[in-house]
């Protein structure tokens, strides 16, 4: 019965729209509401449109370029053609990556002290390049420069170029050079990724002179973003892309073409000759532009040097079972937790430990730590790599929790005495 009473209201209707005056008043009445809708969207409609066109006539070379890369898009999403894209990346980039050699003119005996490494372009005008390598590739140089000299090889020309070390960086392991056109070159130069745009899982390309063979390039993945502990007092990219000798100093690619970090390592524990193990070191794209961007300033050229922060406090540790009643989104496992003043300093048994910044700005033990200039902190391991980024004289603005109180405490970052650094990587250097 219900069911034949349902058919009898479903033809009523069928019936009904079917007649033509009907059916005329519902198609107007249709037309009306679209054009509406229309009218009044119109201008976004039209705007949206017009930036779409822009955007593909600013990114690709022809309009079938564009959708082939949209539809690809919208059926794979962001993996969509990753062989193409590798491709593209590779043979794009290649002009803008050179040879550094470290050679003895006149002295072949010198000679077999020196080394090859790789360099990028990162910026060219019509008379110059301004290239970045590893400092380890040119350390030779520095230390003895009435013995070496830098020269450079480019792959659009059969020059070879003398190299001018305009400064580095002994800590991060980045070192700035210089050349001049002498034919009236035009060299490539790579582009800097943004350091979030990055992440475990992306797909990288390092391009370099491995094992001797020139302008190489081998695939892989960002295995971890930020790994300490490989090299004093920097935070290092692991790669299992193939890492060699001769790649040192070289590019890693993102698959849009931009530098995600700086070809630095190989991990061979125990081997007498370094060889890959899957487990490849990169200096982050980070580490790189805080380096780069200070030996490229007037702060370089007073100080000689590029400056580090020190810590600057002391943390704790809350156990999982002292927070565990706070919602995961909400909860703090550090606090400030002090040695007391007159105890040896770290690594150092003669002078007794001073007071942290952090102390002498006010920050007391046990105190909660919450954020720093607004950033919502949860362990002590991300104001490790905020202090990595951090210049002597910078300040934060900390907020803590006292007792049931949040106060904002400035502190202001003291310089690291550098001299400890250097010689933590020497020791690590001549364990190598």
């Amino acid at each position: 019965m219900c069911i034949r009473d349902s058919n009898k209201l479903s033809g009523g209707f069928n019936r009904f729209f079917k007649k033509p005056l009907v059916k005329t008043v519902s198609l107007i009445i249709l037309a009306v509401v679209i054009s509406t809708v229309i009218s009044a969207y119109y201008r976004t409609i039209q705007e949206n449109i017009h930036d779409g066109i822009v955007a593909l006539y600013d990114d690709y070379p022809t309009i079938a370029d564009g959708l082939y890369e949209i539809n690809g898009f919208i059926l794979n999403g962001k993996n969509f053609d990753q062989e193409r894209k590798a491709k593209r990346t590779i043979y794009e980039s290649f002009g803008a990556v050179v040879i550094v050699n470290a050679i003895a003119p006149g002295n072949p005996e010198m000679q077999t002290m020196a080394g090859r490494g790789t360099g990028f372009i990162i910026e060219s005008d019509e008379t110059s390049a301004i290239i970045v390598t590893n400092y380890h590739v040119v350390d030779a140089i520095i230390d003895n420069p009435d013995t070496f000299k830098v020269e450079i090889g480019t792959a659009g020309s059969m020059w070879k170029y003398d190299a001018e070390i305009i400064g580095y960086d002994q800590v991060s392991d980045i070192a700035v050079l210089k050349i001049l056109t002498k034919d009236n070159e035009e060299w490539e130069a790579v582009e800097f990724a943004d350091p979030d745009d990055y992440a475990t899982g992306t797909p990288v390309i390092v391009i370099g002179h491995g094992m001797g063979m020139l302008w190489t390039a081998t695939q892989g993945h960002v295995v971890y973003k930020d790994r300490y502990g490989m090299r004093p007092y920097n935070l290092m990219v692991q790669v299992d892309a193939v890492i060699n000798q001769g790649n040192s100093g070289g590019p890693v690619f993102n698959l849009e073409g931009k530098v995600i970090g700086v070809a630095q390592s190989i991990y061979s524990p125990g081997r007498k000759i370094p060889g890959w193990d899957g487990v490849g070191m990169a200096i982050s794209v980070a580490a790189l532009k805080r380096s780069v961007d200070y030996i490229r300033s007037p702060e370089y050229i007073a100080k000689g040097y590029v400056p580090y922060v020190e810590f600057p406090f002391a943390l704790g540790s809350f156990k999982l079972e002292d927070v565990k009643d706070i919602p995961k989104e909400d909860r703090h496992y550090s606090y400030f937790k002090y040695p007391p003043l007159g105890t040896p300093a770290a690594g150092n048994t003669e002078d007794t430990r001073k007071k942290t910044v952090g102390e002498l700005s006010g920050l007391l033990e046990g105190d909660v730590l919450l954020e720093i200039d607004g950033e919502f902190i949860t362990n002590s391991f991300k104001v490790l790599r905020m202090t990595l980024k951090a210049f002597p004289g910078d300040l934060w603005k900390v907020k803590v929790l006292r007792g049931d109180e949040e106060i904002i405490v400035e502190v202001a970052m003291r310089e690291l005495d550098m001299q400890l650094l250097w010689d933590a990587l020497n020791r690590q250097k001549a364990k190598q």
